[in-house]
């Protein structure tokens, strides 16, 4: 969920969205291939619920700031 986060993160400094963004698929892509190859329906309704907590919060922050 971290890798989302980033992958989600806009700072507005467009050098440190590109490292964001980078470092948050190197996250999030090699998880998400585990995720539903071993634990299979179980990997991906977590991802599911975790993705959509990563997205409110990010709204929510988003708001606050």
């Amino acid at each position: 969920m971290t890798g989302l986060f980033l992958i989600l993160l806009r700072t507005g400094d467009y050098d440190a969205d590109m490292f964001t963004k980078i470092l948050g698929w190197i996250l999030f892509a090699p998880s998400l291939v585990i995720l539903t190859y071993y634990y299979k329906w179980f990997g991906l309704s977590t991802l599911s619920l975790g993705s959509a907590v990563i997205i409110v919060l990010k709204r929510y922050y988003k708001r606050g700031s």
